[in-house]
């Protein structure tokens, strides 16, 4: 049976399951669907659609409105609406009827479209061989990346690898799941198969040999994280028995990107090491950048400027992520001390913004707007009310913009880009990065250290923190590796993940009430009054069944050969 693909525009595509015609929108021309494997722009539309399928980061629907629903769900910060599906789903508890809709991934219509385009690629297309081997190889890392973007929440799940006909019986459509294991094998193995068929340069949007690689470090990481820390369960379905191989395969994936990828940690900027992490983000043709969803503002755009910038240099919306003061602490001073300062000589006391803030890591004042944060030549305030005014600063207000001070009091600054001014929603063009350098770094510290390998994971470590102006580690420890990672890739949707795979979420997340903080400042002594909030209307909940998300109900419902996670 034949598909309907659509051209809109004449440059995306979409598919659906039913139909008999292929329709351009701008010349109404019917074309078969064998056809369309024998045009090259066609083949290239109905592959651009599936790279918009895949989510490489969370944007859809509510105007971009979930695009920090990661960070949310890992307690790095809150959203200023609780209506917004980032609060909501970070705040409820996963019930059996399934997980938030915005954590949920199953994607097996795009796995479906991607094992339906490798197969008439390679038996029906007449293009040339050259071109069906780079589309293929293309689609068989978008095929790992939905399948490790599905491992990671489920656990083991159906490995398919060629379509399903739809006049299958349906006891044969009705497939069980493949273990855990199978999953991570499957996703390193197809990225072995393919590393070296891709390109050794970066092609801007498409994937590399080392965005493979960088793809199975991560992958490889997170089986050896829950072979070290997890337990085998349900017969074997979820688990992993033996941690090593995978450390080492993340150990030398890592490791050959970045001996000899190319790829360098961004550095433009030695003298101001926090306004250099920040254009790290904004600088989107920098070496460091290994992989990034794209972006052109037009064509195919999103509000993440709209929705971060201060309030009071905005356009209409802003001020939408809301730093949790428990994230500051894992910030350190920038002389090596503890970010984590006793809470007692905090609440009720005076500090200075430059005293409690900026004295931080510089990746701290390049990833989150705090009191008299510098921005477009002016300042971001966040104070409730000021006394002794009249002595306060020139043209300073008695109380600071409304969303800036009703939630945390610290706002989220990381890929905001402060050239851009009053920014719509809808019209953001920087791109997503996907993976990076410094993170494999990190992998490389976190797998070296497992594998006995310290002087390596102290090496990989110390050349992020030279990077972001720290001071060096004189020994390194799991404690080390975590804290570095939380605080390099803070923002970037790798901390609820990460929490998972450590096993150690229920020890964070569980039960914790996350605080705001509240300024009032003297116009005579020039510092703030500190007092905490609570930043969020009821305490978390991770249980110890969440470490899998539920399958849900519904799909259970629809196929009795799938068996359900623990605790569900």
């Amino acid at each position: 049976m034949k598909k309907i693909v659509y051209a809109i525009l004449g440059v995306s595509m979409f598919l659906s399951g039913c139909g008999e015609d292929f329709v351009d929108s701008d010349t109404l021309t019917l074309i078969s669907d064998i056809q369309v494997w024998q045009d090259e722009l066609l083949v290239n539309a109905y592959i651009n659609n599936i790279y918009d399928e895949v989510d490489f980061v969370n944007a859809s629907g509510q105007g971009n409105f979930n695009m920090g629903f990661d960070g949310a769900m890992g307690a790095e910060f809150r959203t200023f609406g609780a209506w917004q599906d980032p609060y909501r789903g970070s705040t409820n508890i996963i019930q059996s009827e399934g997980a938030h809709s915005q954590l949920n991934y199953w994607k097996y219509q795009q796995v479906r479209e991607i094992n339906t385009a490798i197969l008439q690629l390679s038996e029906v297309s007449n293009l040339s061989q050259g071109f069906i081997d780079d589309k293929v190889t293309e689609l068989r890392f978008l095929r790992a990346y939905v399948y490790f973007q599905m491992v990671k929440r489920y656990g083991g799940v159906p490995i398919l690898t060629k379509p399903q006909a739809f006049d299958t019986p349906q006891e044969e459509l009705l497939v069980s799941r493949n273990s855990e294991q199978e999953v991570y094998d499957f996703v390193i193995s197809e990225l072995d198969a393919i590393v070296e068929q891709l390109p050794g340069e970066p092609i801007k949007g498409r994937p590399s040999k080392w965005a493979a690689l960088a793809l199975q470090s991560r992958a490889a990481l997170y089986a050896g994280s829950i072979g070290e820390f997890g337990e085998v369960q349900l017969d074997g379905l979820l688990g992993i028995p033996n941690p090593n191989f995978y450390w080492q395969k993340a150990y030398d994936a890592s490791k050959m990107i970045i001996d000899d990828s190319g790829h360098v940690l961004y550095l433009k900027n030695e003298d101001d090491r926090a306004q250099n992490f920040q254009d790290l983000f904004i600088d989107e043709d920098n070496a460091e950048v290994i992989f990034s969803e794209i972006y052109d503002g037009d064509l195919k755009a999103h509000s993440f400027s709209n929705l971060c910038m201060p309030d009071g240099f905005n356009a209409g919306w802003g001020s939408n992520y809301n730093v949790f003061y428990d994230m500051v602490e894992l910030f350190d001073f920038e002389d090596g001390s503890s970010g984590k300062i006793d809470r007692s000589l905090i609440e009720g006391q005076r500090w200075t913004a430059a005293d409690l803030f900026g004295k931080r890591d510089p990746r701290f004042r390049a990833s989150v707007f705090y009191p008299e944060s510098p921005w477009q030549g002016s300042t971001v305030y966040f104070h409730t009310k000021t006394t002794n005014a009249n002595s306060a600063p020139e043209g300073w207000p008695n109380v600071a913009n409304k969303r800036n001070r009703v939630r945390t009091g610290l706002h989220l600054r990381k890929r905001l880009d402060e050239g851009t001014l009053l920014p719509p929603g809808g019209t953001d063009d920087t791109d997503y990065i996907v993976f990076r350098l410094g993170e494999v770094y990190l992998n490389l510290a976190e797998a070296a250290f497992y594998l006995g390998k310290t002087t390596e994971a102290l090496e990989a470590v110390n050349t992020i923190r030279d990077r972001a102006g720290m001071p060096l580690l004189a020994t390194v420890s799991e404690e080390k590796i975590r804290h570095e990672r939380q605080v390099e890739l803070f923002a970037e949707d790798h901390r609820y993940w990460d929490l998972r795979r450590w096993r150690i979420a229920v020890e964070v997340l569980n039960g914790v009430s996350l605080k705001g903080l509240k300024y009032e400042y003297d116009g005579i002594s020039r510092d703030y009054k500190i007092s905490f909030s609570n930043a969020e209307n009821v305490e978390r909940v991770f249980q110890e069944r969440n470490y899998y998300l539920p399958l849900g109900l519904s799909r259970l419902a629809d196929n009795h050969n799938l068996v359900e996670n623990p605790g569900y």
